[in-house]
């Protein structure tokens, strides 16, 4: 169920918000995004619509991720000199902010943790290990990345074009996966689990 209504600034659609925390919202039928600030809605950038790539995952899906429910509300485009992947904003029950990264096929569900000090992108080097909280992390790669654009809802106001640099590792003595991402908003660290197809389910 929608959490509260609003009308697209620029064709006037009523847009259904369903995620608390979503500061930006792109509409689906005209591309146009808008960001949210204390009930009201305005337009930023030139509307744009993603291509469609044939993921199993789109705005609105909802099934089970190893048995737990789950909605996608959100998607964030990212362009690298490789190509470009997908995260998707997935509401899950007694979850704050989970995301679905989709790169060429393979999926890693990633949980955001803060971070009061996180490192500076340009002190984390490739195949050195770097300590965080608890956790020793082997860096594997390391790359420069823009913002392709948004679909859906998202908890945090970005602009098409904008630079999102990463740096990704493994959790030494774990299957998990982390990720350094150098937002406009500030650096955004999340710890993941691979997941393979057998571990969804769709409604």
């Amino acid at each position: 169920m929608p959490l509260s209504s609003l009308n697209c600034p620029s064709c006037g659609a009523m847009l259904e918000l369903k995620y608390r925390h979503s500061k930006m919202v792109v509409c689906k039928y005209c591309g146009q995004t808008s960001y949210l600030n204390v009930g009201s809605i305005f337009t930023v950038g030139s509307p744009i619509v993603l291509a469609d790539y044939g993921s199993i995952l789109s705005v609105g899906k909802s099934g089970k991720i190893r048995n737990k429910p789950f909605e996608v509300v959100g998607r964030l485009r990212f362009d690298y000199e490789d190509g470009f992947w997908d995260e998707w904003l997935l509401i899950m029950e007694n979850e704050d902010e989970i995301w679905l990264q989709e790169d060429e096929g393979e999926f890693v569900l990633f949980r955001k943790k803060n971070l009061s000090d996180p490192p500076q992108y340009t002190s984390l080097v490739i195949g050195s290990i770097t300590t965080i909280d608890t956790d020793n992390v082997f860096l594997t790669e390391k790359n420069k990345a823009v913002i392709n654009g948004g679909e859906g809802e998202l908890p945090f106001q970005v602009v098409a074009g904008e630079k999102a640099d990463y740096v990704d590792g493994i959790v030494v003595g774990k299957k998990l996966i982390a990720s350094f991402e150098y937002m406009p908003e500030g650096v955004v660290y999340n710890v993941g689990e691979p997941l393979s197809m057998k571990d969804f389910l769709f409604t």
